[in-house]
């Protein structure tokens, strides 16, 4: 070989090199687009996907060199069933492969990742739940998502498997509606994340929404985890300062709660099947100032300074706990727990409220006019009076008819505190002494009650 011939080879052989450098370095800087790369991805996803074909505008790599990680940008990706027909249609999507696993038989997809899709998920009258990404608003991309779903249910927990093929699918900035013909609520959140990962359980995810309801934005995120073994959700939800009424959208029956003009902070952990029918909620909600607003029912709205509530709710919210109650006002303390057990026609009541601070006839006036409670030296309406009371009640509330018929029972306790001591809690109640008692009767409207004492 000639000096001329060897020095032309060492030339290609230094510029390809170069060039593969180059290559390298662009594509480890940002995505780029290289003509071998769709259809390679192309005859990947078709040896992957049996159901449907994935098909996208085009295809840009980009290399991350120290986790050796290949990105692939797909543009305008659609997924089709072999007539042709749009099952899902998503702007974009980023796949992440480890690029060591090219050259094997089994590509280690560790990510993909829907950029700016439309999703939403409607349960049906019957029952059924529709999901669909994109423009179709039939359910098509059901298959879809089972596909998504079957490869995190399959994939292990543990990363460091060689064998998995997926890890992690996310959806960024997504135009998400969440809806249910059956009561009618509709959620609507127009920059959502999702994030699904694999668990030994099933499947878990993160989220964080913000929802628009009701002409303004609240934030939602939390934590889910579906069983596969027992086909059912674990669905936490957290937010900050929001409206009762707004939740309302996102779960009815926080209309129970609506009489509170506040901004709750808090959690709510929910237990659904696999329709999404929520078996069992687990709340612990908390809030700055506003208003309890029941002055149609006991003749007062009460302005709160702060409120903490716990409790669940179980058999589709037929079983209300509330465990603890407490609610700082401006001249009292209440401490309160209580239990309602609703069937079709009637709400079992059973409420225990303690009271530290100024007369409770000042707050129920209504219901303490025309009791006998010339005994009861904690209903005197004397400024400076400090009072330790309690009330229970033990009843039913005709639903239809907005009637109560209820047992109660009143008690003045003798407990020596300070005026501006308010750390007393429910077992200092029952533990206390009761100077007089007094028991009631009440039925009738509860905006109108009929009250009388009994012997």
């Amino acid at each position: 070989m000639t000096v001329t011939v060897k020095s032309t080879v060492t030339t290609l052989i230094l510029a390809a090199i170069l060039t593969v450098i180059a290559v390298l370095a662009l594509i480890s800087i940002r995505p780029i687009s290289l003509p071998f790369v769709s259809d390679y991805i192309r005859n990947q996803l078709e040896n992957r996907f049996h159901a449907y074909y994935i098909d996208f505008d085009q295809a840009k790599t980009r290399w991350h060199p120290f986790s050796n990680i290949l990105e692939f940008h797909l543009n305008s990706t659609r997924a089709l069933d072999y007539g042709d027909n749009t099952l899902a249609t998503v702007p974009n999507v980023k796949v992440e492969i480890e690029a060591g696993s090219l050259l094997q038989d089994t590509k280690k997809i560790s990510s993909v990742e829907l950029q700016d899709p439309k999703v939403s998920l409607v349960r049906s009258h019957g029952g059924a739940l529709k999901f669909d990404i994109g423009s179709t608003h039939d359910g098509s991309s059901g298959r879809i998502l089972e596909t998504i779903l079957v490869y995190l249910a399959t994939a292990p927990a543990n990363r460091n498997q060689t064998d998995y093929t997926l890890t992690e699918f996310r959806i960024r900035n997504s135009d998400l509606v969440i809806g249910d013909e059956i009561s009618g609520s509709l959620l609507r959140a127009p920059d959502a994340d999702i994030d699904l990962t694999p668990r030994e359980e099933g499947i878990a995810c993160i989220y964080e929404f913000n929802v628009f309801a009701r002409g303004e934005y609240l934030n939602i995120s939390g934590e889910c985890l579906y069983n596969t073994a027992l086909e059912n959700f674990d669905l936490l939800v957290n937010f900050f300062e929001v409206r009762p009424a707004l939740l309302t959208g996102f779960l009815p029956q926080f209309s129970n709660f609506t009489p509170l003009e506040v901004e709750l902070s808090g959690k709510v952990q929910l237990k659904m099947d696999k329709l999404l029918n929520v078996n069992e909620a687990v709340f612990d909600l908390t809030s700055e100032k506003g208003t309890l607003e029941i002055v149609e029912i006991l003749g007062n709205n009460l302005a709160i300074n702060s409120l903490h509530i716990t409790g669940k709710a179980m058999n589709r919210f037929s079983h209300i706990e509330l465990n603890q109650l407490t609610l700082d006002l401006k001249e009292n303390k209440v401490d309160a727990n209580a239990l309602f057990l609703r069937n079709k026609d009637n709400l079992d009541i059973k409420v225990n409220a303690y009271f530290q601070g100024r007369s409770i006839s000042r707050l129920l006036p209504r219901w303490f006019a025309y009791l006998e409670t010339d005994d009861l030296s904690c209903l005197e309406n004397i400024d400076n009076t400090y009072h330790h009371s309690s009330i229970s009640i033990d009843g039913n509330y005709d639903l239809a008819k907005h009637q109560i018929n209820a047992l109660g029972n009143f008690k003045c306790h003798d407990i020596l505190l300070s005026n501006n001591d308010r750390s007393l809690s429910i077992e200092d109640y029952v533990n206390s002494s009761v100077n007089n008692n007094l028991n009631f009767r009440v039925d009738g409207a509860l905006n109108s009650p009929n009250l009388a004492t009994t012997r």
